[in-house]
C-alpha cells in the first residue's frame, strides 16, 4: 500500500573515492542504480523525487515520474538533499534513501515504514556501529526547522543531528543491507553477493 509520503533518492554526491557517478552503476538486471532505488520507493510512496546538484540534472533521467530537486545551496553533504526534500514535500514527511545502497530491499523499507514514529523528528535504522543511519530514514515535517537550525551552526553531519534529536531507532538483522558502495572493491563485493 502506498503512503502519502515523499520518496526521495539522495544522489548529489561527488563520488570522489569511486571516481564515477554511483547513480549510473548497475547491479540489478541492467537497471541503473538510480532507477533501482526509485523502484523501491515507488512500492511505498505516492510521490517520488531525486535530489542532486544542479550540474547533475542531465544525468538524472529516469523511467519514473520523479521530480528533480536541487540540493540546498551552500550546504555540504547529504543534509543538503534532505533539506531540499523536506522543503519540496511542503509539510509532509520524506522517506530518504541514498542512491548507492544496492543491497537495500523492499522488506527493509517496509519495516522502517511500519515502525515509523511520527511523534519523533525522524525514524531510522541503527547502523553496525550503533549509531543512526541517516541515509535510509523517514524525516518528519517537524524535522525541517530543527535541521535548518542545525545547519545554521555549520554542522552538516546528519548522523550527529540524528544522535542529538532523540529519533526512533530500529534494528536491522542484516545491517549490511544498508551498505553503500564507495570503492571498486565495494562494487565487486556487492556484485558477488548478488550473484549468489
Amino acid at each position: 500500500m502506498k503512503r502519502s509520503i515523499l520518496g526521495l533518492v539522495l544522489s548529489g554526491g561527488r563520488s570522489r573515492r569511486l571516481g564515477r557517478d554511483k547513480a549510473q552503476l548497475s547491479f540489478h538486471d541492467g537497471a541503473k542504480q538510480l532507477d533501482y532505488m526509485l523502484s523501491l520507493l515507488d512500492t511505498f510512496c505516492e510521490n517520488l523525487a531525486i535530489s542532486c546538484r544542479s550540474s547533475q540534472i542531465e544525468d538524472r533521467a529516469s523511467r519514473f515520474d520523479a521530480a528533480l530537486i536541487y540540493d540546498a545551496e551552500g550546504i555540504v553533504g547529504p543534509v543538503a538533499g534532505v533539506l531540499a526534500g523536506l522543503k519540496y514535500a511542503g509539510g509532509g514527511a520524506v522517506l530518504t534513501v541514498a542512491c548507492d545502497m544496492p543491497l537495500l530491499d523492499p522488506a527493509s523499507l517496509l519495516k522502517l515504514l511500519s515502525l515509523r514514529n511520527p511523534e519523533k523528528l525522524a525514524t531510522c535504522f541503527i547502523a553496525r556501529d550503533g549509531k543512526p543511519e541517516p541515509m535510509c530514514a523517514v524525516y518528519e515535517a517537524a524535522c525541517l526547522p530543527a535541521l535548518e537550525e542545525w545547519v545554521a551552526k555549520e554542522d552538516f553531519s546528519l548522523r550527529r543531528f540524528l544522535e542529538k534529536s532523540g529519533v526512533e531507532g530500529i534494528t536491522l538483522k542484516e545491517s549490511q543491507l544498508l551498505a553503500s558502495v564507495n570503492t571498486f572493491d565495494d562494487v565487486e563485493a556487492v556484485r558477488k553477493r548478488l550473484a549468489r
